[in-house]
């Protein structure tokens, strides 16, 4: 029955014009699914793949409803696609629907995805303000993370952020260096270092990394925006004082 559900909710996808050539190439898939449960099996990760791509091309272009429904698609068919979940995690954030961002990235890191716990543990931060939570996660997600992976760096750059709130400045300051090895283009951990240099009052050697945060930052980006608008403020602050 299930199958039968899912492939019905696929050929809706299929038929619609803007996306039927798309999805013409797995329609002999399809149809090898329903031979038997075997095919099934074999097949259903690669399709699950699929949905999930198409979901990322439809967030590209800012058609939300559109990969809501890819996303959806993906995890009728296999529930544990680790990326699926995440995608569908990161959306809901971006409408600001944070327990279901919440509850999706708690599946995701659950079946062991490092990004999740990162993401997680960031919602904890900005929305919970529940920092040693976000520690713990971040701690366990970098026990999952490989060296040069870039959810590493994500994993130290937050666990740089929570120990800051955290008033442990000389740790945040450690976790955020190891994140510009990682990435020395990445404009957070400079908004962040610079926040933690000026906890440690260096307000001084704070003032590079403020002109670093708002060389990289985005606007578009919740929480760099916010920083955007501290790093102009300190480097106004500290024209005036010349």
């Amino acid at each position: 029955m299930l199958k039968i559900t899912l492939l019905a909710n696929i050929f809706n996808v299929m038929k619609q014009p803007d996306k039927k050539n798309q999805y013409t190439k797995w329609a002999g898939f399809l149809l090898m699914l329903t031979v038997g449960f075997g095919g099934w099996q074999v097949g259903s990760p690669k399709l699950a793949r699929f949905f999930n791509n198409r979901g990322v091309e439809s967030y590209k272009v800012n058609k939300l409803a559109d990969s809501k429904q890819a996303y959806e698609l993906a995890l009728l068919i296999n529930p544990k696609s680790q990326p699926a979940i995440y995608n569908l995690g990161w959306l809901c954030e971006e409408v600001q629907d944070l327990e279901c961002a919440r509850g999706k990235y708690l599946q995701a890191a659950r079946l062991g995805m490092p990004s999740a716990y990162s993401n997680l543990a960031r919602l904890y931060i900005v929305d919970k303000k529940n920092y040693a939570a976000a520690v713990h996660l971040l701690l366990q997600g970098l026990k999952l993370a490989k060296d040069d992976d870039q959810p590493k760096y994500s994993l130290l750059k937050n666990l740089g952020w929570a120990r800051l709130k955290q008033g442990r400045y000389s740790e945040g300051l450690q976790h955020l260096d190891a994140a510009i090895k990682l990435d020395s283009e990445a404009p957070a951990t400079y908004c962040l270092k610079a926040q933690v240099l000026e906890g440690m009052k260096k307000t001084k050697e704070a003032l590079p990394q403020w002109k670093s945060c708002l060389k990289y930052a985005d606007s578009q980006d919740f929480d760099e925006d916010i920083w955007i608008g501290i790093a102009r403020q300190r480097l106004k602050e500290e024209k005036t004082n010349k």
